[in-house]
């Protein structure tokens, strides 16, 4: 009888750099043998759902473990509640 297993993974890490799940980390599964190229995300903020784009950045290997860097795509995800504008000058005090 031959093995069946596969050697390759069949999950990544996924690492949110930036956004609503900055620092944060998760498994997930390959498509078609590759990490997804966006991911969208909900969450509960201020007791709304939201909705939450990232964009596929870098990948590297750790100790045979695929790392894909994730960016927040704040265009295509829903605005949060008091975001700061980030093209707005600070008021002095």
């Amino acid at each position: 009888m031959s093995d069946t297993t596969s050697t390759e993974p069949d999950r990544y890490v996924a690492e949110y750099l930036d956004g609503p799940l900055e620092g944060t980390t998760e498994h997930r599964f390959l498509e078609d043998g590759k990490p997804e190229q966006r991911v969208t995300q909900y969450a509960l903020v201020d007791g709304t759902d939201a909705m939450f784009e990232y964009e596929a950045g870098e990948t590297r290997t750790i100790n045979d473990e695929l790392f894909v860097q994730y960016s927040y795509d704040a265009g295509d995800s829903d605005p949060l509640q008091g975001q700061a504008d980030p093209n707005e000058r600070s008021k002095q005090l």
